[in-house]
């Protein structure tokens, strides 16, 4: 009895992943999210239910966008195809990093990337150049000043 109960309770649950696993069916997207997948529309049901699920976000944020945030979207992503594999590989794992941090953290290096990209070109080629001169050890020095994380000298 109790092992027809625990098999009933696996099955119950198998099934319950199966369903979740079930991807986006192409009638339950928006107008506007099939017209921005209309080249997905004959292979939809074949594509794994994560890139369904994946593609029908991507499309529906599309749709929401302005036509500037949608050229801006564009560039980066011709961006992104232009870079290298390794190049890609450097990104995804400093944003890995990134996304370890405390939001406090995050909220301090989003702020001094907004105050770099103020600088005019001039003055970020001159930080630029600065920086490549220096050491090393010169160099640790910045960083922990900028991220704040001197080491902290042993207690007595």
């Amino acid at each position: 009895m109790k092992t027809k109960h625990i098999i009933a309770v696996a099955a119950l649950l198998a099934c319950s992943a199966v369903m979740a696993d079930d991807g986006v069916q192409w009638d339950g997207l928006s107008d506007g999210q099939k017209q921005v997948l209309s080249i997905y529309s004959e292979g939809w049901e074949t594509l794994e239910p994560k890139r369904q699920k994946q593609l029908a976000v991507g499309a529906d944020r599309w749709t929401r966008m302005s036509g500037q945030q949608r050229e801006a979207a564009q560039s980066r992503f011709k961006n992104w195809r232009n870079l290298t594999d390794t190049q890609r590989d450097k990104i995804r794992t400093r944003y890995g990093q990134f996304t370890k941090l405390e939001p406090a953290d995050q909220r301090r290096i989003r702020e001094n990337f907004h105050r770099y990209e103020a600088m005019s070109p001039e003055r970020r080629r001159q930080l630029r150049d600065r920086y490549r001169d220096l050491t090393p050890e010169q160099r640790k020095r910045v960083r922990d000043r900028m991220t704040d994380r001197r080491p902290k000298p042993p207690r007595p």
